[in-house]
């Protein structure tokens, strides 16, 4: 048999059957809003959340003409056309596979670009009514996938128009399906249409709202793959013993562009934040993130969104801890036993070690988002056990504490795994009062000038509470005043 032979006697040769051909300009329209609105989802979701392409949105364009050509086209056979999609979607395909081994990590947006690749080459080719429902179907998958990525509610109105949309959708694809020919313009009844939609509508988001208040709650990430940002490769030599904090550094770091970089945290901004006796602190930079805390600092800071988490369970976030009481604040004593962790460069996952305990714990799955700069410290649950990070090296200090090679910058995303030991106020009580020497030699010392007035004042604050558990209570009840937090000197 011959290539004329067999071209011949194929279905390519053949024109679409015309009992299969939508006519129907209105259903074509509406499936083309819902694919339009797809797109669009997935960009604004993943805007400040994900790294994502602008040129996504030219889709919606190429696709709308790919719509317009097959609706003049849908009675004729099309082989070129067909031709020339099958082989941009061996191209889209090669193109998918090459992203997704340079980013192995959160592959939720590299497959939705995949999927509006297609719908872009797919939309020149719709003489059916089953290719409209292949359209209707990627729509509602790239609106699927804008949900598992939206972190706020701009996503909220693209959700209840694709809703308003699909629902007449349906109507004239179950006609379609019926045989029924769609009605003229002129013996449409607005009104009652309009009625009709109103109240399917407004039974389908009761319905909605009421089989999600009964849903139950199953825990999320049943697969290991977690969101993160793409690979940031960084200069050898990290150490993780700086802490760059853009807002208390020294005078050639505070130059450096964007405030990160150099030898972070033993600086002032401005005369502001200084490491030792009275000071003002810094309106927008917490002065706790550093090498030394210098509580004898006052002011207010200004309020402001710095990441968004994503989380199984509530929990208390964790960034600094210091080991040292100087008298006038806290500092790192041993910031150069900090440990630098190395990740495979194909995967994301940074295993770190944890502190045995016989506490009860659960593991919880935290993805954070930075929305504003924060420095190169990396807040998470207390005891991670897994970190996907987009550099390869983290380290960890003595305290469990993280930190990056860079500061941490607008618009990435990490996902933390920690091993979280349950509350318990029972077993609480039962621990035992007598410290290991190590313990009492880095976390219950105090300076000698100063011992006997924060001895006295420590036992006046502990006779207010009737059950030592609860004694950390009073010390907050005794520091939420200013009037009771007196300027500490040695």
């Amino acid at each position: 048999m011959t290539v004329a032979q067999w071209f011949a006697a194929s279905r390519l040769s053949q024109a679409t059957d015309s009992s299969q051909v939508e006519d129907s300009i209105l259903l074509r329209v509406l499936v083309q809003c819902l694919v339009t609105l797809g797109i669009a989802s997935v960009a604004v979701a993943a805007a400040g959340v994900t790294q994502t392409s602008l040129w996504n949105l030219l889709a919606i364009p190429l696709s709308a003409v790919g719509a317009l050509y097959s609706w003049r086209r849908r009675r004729y056979r099309n082989v070129a056309i067909k031709f020339f999609i099958a082989i941009g979607m061996l191209v889209a395909l090669a193109a998918f596979f090459s992203r997704l081994l340079q980013q192995p990590g959160d592959t939720r947006i590299i497959l939705a670009e995949l999927l509006i690749q297609l719908q872009v080459l797919h939309s020149f080719d719709l003489p059916r009514r089953k290719d409209l429902g292949y359209s209707m179907m990627i729509g509602l998958i790239l609106l699927g996938v804008a949900a598992t990525i939206s972190q706020t509610l701009a996503f909220a109105p693209l959700l209840l128009l694709f809703l308003v949309l699909a629902i007449p959708v349906l109507v004239l694809d179950y006609q379609s399906r019926l045989g029924l020919a769609p009605l003229p313009w002129q013996q449409v009844k607005p009104g009652l249409a309009l009625r009709q939609l109103l109240g399917l509508l407004s039974l389908t988001i009761a319905l909605g709202l009421l089989i999600f208040l009964f849903l139950p709650r199953l825990p999320g990430y049943q697969i290991q793959n977690f969101p993160v940002s793409s690979t940031i490769d960084t200069e050898a030599g990290f150490t993780g013993q700086a802490i760059i904090n853009p807002g208390y550094l020294s005078d050639d770091a505070a130059q450096a562009e964007q405030g990160f970089g150099g030898e972070g945290g033993q600086g002032t901004i401005q005369g502001k934040g200084k490491l030792t006796g009275p000071g003002v602190v810094d309106n927008s930079s917490y002065y706790g993130f550093n090498q030394q805390m210098n509580q004898n600092l006052r002011g207010v800071m200004t309020p402001e969104v710095v990441m968004r988490v994503r989380s199984q369970a509530p929990g208390f976030w964790r960034v600094l801890a210091f080991d040292h009481y100087t008298g006038q604040g806290w500092d790192i004593a041993r910031n150069d036993e900090v440990r630098t962790l190395n990740r495979s460069s194909f995967s994301y996952q940074t295993l770190l070690p944890i502190e045995p305990s016989l506490a009860r714990q659960r593991e919880i799955v935290q993805t954070y988002t930075l929305v504003s700069n924060f420095p190169n410290l990396i807040p998470a649950l207390h005891q991670p056990r897994e970190l996907y990070f987009p550099t390869r090296e983290v380290a960890i200090d003595r305290e469990g504490s993280l930190r990056s090679p860079i500061g941490l910058e607008q618009g990435m995303t990490y996902t933390a795994v920690s091993r979280v030991p349950f509350r318990d106020r029972t077993q609480l009580r039962q621990a035992s009062t007598s410290y290991s020497r190590e313990i009492q030699q880095h976390y219950l010392q105090v300076p000698e000038g100063i011992r006997e007035p924060v001895r006295q004042k420590a036992e006046e604050l502990l006779a207010l509470s009737p059950i030592p558990v609860t004694a950390p209570m009073s010390w907050k009840m005794a520091g939420a005043s200013p009037m009771a937090r007196p300027t500490v000197t040695r």
